[in-house]
């Protein structure tokens, strides 16, 4: 419906003409009604004819104004846009003289409508700024060229802002006489910016591999650092699928699940191990990190720490540990060993042989084998092989093949990995590799089980082995001594030692001898044996009676030196007073009981009695081993061959 605007009135037609005139309405629609009662329209330009009328009486005007109102609430909209926008927009004409600036430009500026409208830029921006930097811009749009640029000033009230400014011609009548003008603080955006290439810089300059991913599996970001781990260009990763850049089969065992765990908010950390193409299996430990958007976590940041080396070190450290920890315990173990046999003591000439060869030996790295009876001190002489050696100031391992199970016996030299066998629960680190630069002890070698011999001497021959469990070849640089009480001969003839090893284990024999052979050098060990015997239980010997020393000198000592210090021990602990008091009677019993039997049944009583007194302990701190200085399986040997059961005589 078209809108009309209406009045009433009566007046002089030729004075409201007149009034028209001057109006200066260009257009509208005129009823007349004439006195004769004729109703005529006119319509006017600026003039009214009256067609030969005259005096018609005006009763009333109305001119459609629908357009008109309908531009003016375009006109009104514009200006509610326009004014609402956080954008700076003006319109400048020919003359550089502001016709429209909206509220972000007052405010921006600081001013009220009335000091910038209708006023010259010059004026509003100051001289030095409009020549220098506007007036060119606008120049340049006033020829029809729409142009953009960032602009840096220093406002009085705001500081140093950044501007991106974008001119606009405008068409006017006679061609372009106007320019918009849209001005964007980017202050902000650009410092956002500035940060931005700052952790660029940082995120590009790690170590660690950093990625973002959103919540289709697709990468957004990859640093310098996962780019070359891939082996990989940016535009090769960035925009892709994780399971096309890291394999389907990688992406649903390791990294599928953690990362819709990481989706539903939570930070997840875990390790794993990923084969690289150019580096090929690394430890990583990965965390990821949920970013939430608009609408929840919608990104992952993943950063990704090679842990490989960390790993080795820590398993070398580890491993360092374990050796120290071993070494601990057999220093431990040696540190007692020692004290049960004291040092080598003796001036006997058979004994200097023995310490003349030793000393000649010990500057080699020549293999040894210490050959002598039960208790006899061949670990003393191993001992004091490696002391004078190049080879002092490292490890002095210790291994008695007898006292060890055959079944653990090469997971003992050897070492074993997690899970080789049941019950490896850890990794094992063996004898031999400890011993590595240093002495390797074997004790009672001849009791090594046949199927173990040949990867012994692969280990003396190459000096390299593997552990149990493992496809790692190991390098060992170690000095082997060996020692036995057995007639290695006849076991070689018998099949039960390899004679390609006993040869590589003969390389340099020492004999121990027994001490029957060396009767001159047991005062001597008495007068050592007694004084730490009586230092240890806090006592006080000063003198051991000339018949005492006499019946041990005379007895035979079947387990040689070892045999000599228990009988001492027990001497001491029965001692009351100054004076040693000694068991005698065990010794003169067993020498007249000797009359007439065979070396056997006085062996066989002999273990009997001691197996009385120790209540049929075999075992241990005085125990039948230890009293009668055997190894504990050298004693069970004697029981099951003698025929006595160790049971009857338990409490």
């Amino acid at each position: 419906m078209r809108e009309m605007v209406a009045r009433e009135f009566r007046v002089d037609f030729d004075k409201y003409l007149r009034q028209i005139q001057q109006s200066g309405e260009s257009r509208g629609l005129m009823v007349v009604l004439t006195r004769t009662g004729e109703r005529r329209i006119w319509e006017y330009h600026n003039t009214l004819r009256t067609e030969g009328v005259a005096s018609p009486i005006v009763r009333g005007i109305a001119h459609d104004v629908t357009e008109h109102r309908r531009s003016q609430k375009r006109l009104q909209e514009y200006e509610r846009v326009v004014e609402g926008l956080d954008e700076m927009i003006v319109v400048v004409d020919r003359n550089y003289r502001y016709l429209i600036a909206n509220h972000a430009y007052l405010k921006f500026r600081g001013h009220k409508r009335e000091q910038v409208i209708g006023h010259q830029v010059e004026d509003v921006l100051g001289k030095k700024m409009f020549d220098a930097v506007v007036k060119p811009k606008l120049d340049e749009c006033f020829q029809g060229k729409v142009v953009r640029c960032e602009l840096r000033h220093e406002y009085p009230q705001l500081g140093v802002r950044d501007l991106f400014l974008s001119y606009f011609p405008l068409d006017g009548a006679a061609g372009i006489d106007r320019v918009v003008a849209i001005l964007q603080d980017i202050t902000e955006h650009k410092r956002a910016e500035e940060k931005l290439r700052e952790y660029e810089k940082v995120v590009e300059g790690l170590e660690e591999m950093i990625v973002v991913i959103d919540r289709d599996y697709r990468y957004l970001i990859a640093n310098h650092a996962y780019l070359k781990y891939r082996g990989l260009e940016r535009e090769q990763i960035v925009g892709h699928n994780v399971p096309d850049v890291v394999g389907k089969e990688a992406f649903e065992m390791l990294v599928k699940e953690k990362m819709d765990e990481c989706f539903t908010g939570k930070v997840v950390r875990y390790e794993l191990q990923y084969d690289f193409p150019n580096l090929g299996r690394r430890d990583i430990f990965a965390s990821y990190f949920p970013i939430e958007g608009p609408d929840g976590v919608d990104r992952l940041a993943i950063v990704l720490d090679d842990i490989t080396e960390h790993k080795r070190a820590e398993e070398e450290l580890r491993l360092a540990r374990e050796r120290l920890a071993e070494e601990k315990l057999y220093l431990e173990e040696a540190i007692d060993t020692e004290l049960g046999f004291g040092e080598i003591i003796g001036q006997s000439k058979v004994l200097r042989d023995v310490l003349e060869r030793v000393a000649r030996v010990a500057a080699t790295d020549a293999t040894v084998l210490i050959l002598g009876e039960t208790g006899t001190g061949k670990e003393l002489v191993a001992r004091a092989i490696h002391n004078v050696s190049k080879r002092h100031s490292n490890s002095f391992i210790k291994v008695n093949c007898a006292a060890i199970p055959s079944g653990l016996l090469e997971s003992e030299l050897f070492g074993h990995e997690k899970g080789a066998f049941t019950g490896a629960v850890a990794r094992k680190i063996g004898r031999m590799e400890l011993a590595d630069q240093g002495t390797l002890f074997l004790d009672e070698i001849g009791d090594i089980p046949l199927e173990l011999q040949p990867k012994l001497l692969r280990v003396l021959q190459d000096q390299e082995f593997e552990r149990l469990g493992s496809t790692q070849t190991l390098k060992v640089n170690f000095r082997l001594i060996a020692a036995t009480n057995q007639d290695f001969s006849q076991v070689v003839e018998e099949g039960q030692f390899r004679s390609d090893l006993y040869y590589r284990l003969n390389v340099f024999p020492v004999r121990v001898p027994p001490l029957r052979d060396r009767r001159s050098d047991i005062p001597l060990l008495v007068q050592h044996f007694v004084l730490k015997c009586a230092k240890r239980m806090n006592k006080t010997i000063t003198s051991i009676p000339v018949k005492t020393m006499e019946t041990l000198q005379q007895w035979d000592w079947p387990g040689n030196i070892r045999e000599l210090e228990n009988f001492v021990e027990r001497s001491v602990i029965l001692t009351h007073g100054s004076v040693l008091q000694s068991p005698l009677k065990e010794l003169e019993s067993a020498g007249e009981d000797a009359i007439g039997e065979t070396l056997e049944a006085m062996d066989r009583e002999h273990i009997i009695r001691t197996l009385q007194l120790s209540h049929g302990k075999l075992s241990g701190v005085n125990g039948a081993a230890e009293r009668l200085g055997l190894n504990r399986t050298t004693l069970q040997s004697k029981l099951k061959r003698l025929g006595i059961d160790p049971e009857r005589y338990r409490d």
